[in-house]
């Protein structure tokens, strides 16, 4: 039936082709002009053809860059934690991209590639899918009772008072900001961004009115002279706040900074988003280039012995997707030694002895997977 199915589509294609060569009439350089033009829909509507005759074509990997959280986060799951800061571990036909957003539009644009991304930002592209790790998909219920394997914390940092000049006003607009991500508002927010809450923090939080209004325990409303129709202290327009850190939680953290800055009314801060991977998210924050960090994956504890003052905190949960082109129909489920023996440098498993010194454990036995036919049962 496949070589029957691969003979018509070439007969077809070998026709369509003799078509667009007798075209004498001097319409070729308008045809071929909007065959490359439209050659990106052309190769995803193709993509369900070839990937259903081809399963020996090779595997094509896309991987972070060693600043990322999903990076760190990925690695540490599959077995393989040293490589999230060394690339020479990973094989050598892995394509390294800048972002999250990257990474899903590489694998969309390829038939071929297999990568990963978070599981609050898969459902916005629809150019890839998410497939099952050990036959279990992500969602909220497997993140939350752990059956799903690879998942992680998104989390932030704040500094303390008096770092880097900055201002009174600022540091409450930073304080202001952490309480709203709380509050029943801000969790909203955070849900609505594919965030995974624990249904405790839902029970337990406050609405923004309410907090606002408790000036004991939240100074910063009275600094910022917050009500409950906006801000009446003017110096808050002067002020601008960066945020910096994890790519992943960019898209979250940008529609919880637009719903917080238009409580203040007219009298609204200035918002800067610049977030370049989790790795820069305390390094930002402790040179004054930022003022909210955030990550994809936990603090480290050097990170946060440096800066034992500051507070280091969670935002919610997350899964990390193993995302394919979504036209590629030849598998849905991964497990996570697959994974490992995709993005793996043989080398660096060549042996026992050699596998022990890069990972602490002995893979040599694991047989490197290139194509797509040796995940296809």
């Amino acid at each position: 039936m496949r070589k029957g199915l691969v003979s018509v589509v070439a007969l077809v294609a070998s026709f369509g082709l003799l078509m667009s060569c007798s075209d004498t009439t001097g319409g070729s350089t308008s045809s071929t002009s909007s065959t490359s033009s439209s050659s990106s829909q052309i190769s995803s509507s193709s993509a369900s053809i070839s990937t259903s005759v081809d399963a020996n074509h090779k595997i094509n990997p896309y991987t972070r860059d060693t600043t990322s959280g999903t990076r760190d986060g990925f690695s540490t799951k599959i077995g393989i934690e040293k490589a999230k800061s060394n690339d020479s571990l990973l094989t050598s036909s892995v394509t390294q991209v800048t972002s999250n957003g990257d990474m899903m539009a590489k694998v969309a644009a390829d038939e071929w590639g297999i990568g990963y991304a978070s599981f609050s930002d898969l459902s916005a592209n629809t150019g890839v899918k998410g497939i099952e790790i050990e036959g279990v998909a992500a969602s909220e219920a497997t993140v939350q009772d752990g059956s799903y394997k690879l998942q992680r914390n998104f989390n932030y940092v704040i500094p303390v008072a008096g770092e880097n000049d900055r201002s009174d006003v600022k540091m409450a607009l930073i304080d202001s900001y952490v309480a709203f991500m709380h509050s029943v508002e801000g969790l909203a927010v955070i849900k609505n961004k594919g965030g995974i809450l624990d249904s405790s923090v839902i029970n337990s939080a406050q609405s923004w009115d309410d907090i606002i209004a408790d000036t004991t325990d939240n100074p910063w409303a009275t600094t910022l002279g917050l009500t409950s129709s906006g801000a009446t202290n003017t110096s808050i327009t002067s002020e601008t706040v960066y945020f910096v850190g994890s790519t992943s939680v960019q898209d979250m953290s940008t529609d919880l900074s637009t719903a917080w800055s238009a409580l203040f009314g007219s009298n609204e801060p200035q918002i800067n988003h610049n977030h370049t991977g989790s790795g820069d998210a305390v390094k930002k924050v402790a040179d004054g280039s930022g003022d909210i960090g955030f990550a994809s994956r936990e603090f480290t504890d050097a990170e946060k012995s440096a800066h034992t003052t500051w507070t280091f905190g969670k935002i919610c949960m997350d899964a990390i997707s193993v995302i394919i082109n979504a036209d590629n129909d030849l598998i849905s489920n991964i497990t996570l030694q697959q994974l490992r023996d995709i993005y793996v440098n043989p080398t660096a498993i060549a042996d026992s002895a050699t596998s022990e010194t890069n990972f602490g454990v002995d893979y040599s036995d694991e047989t490197p997977i290139t194509t797509w036919s040796q995940l296809v049962d």
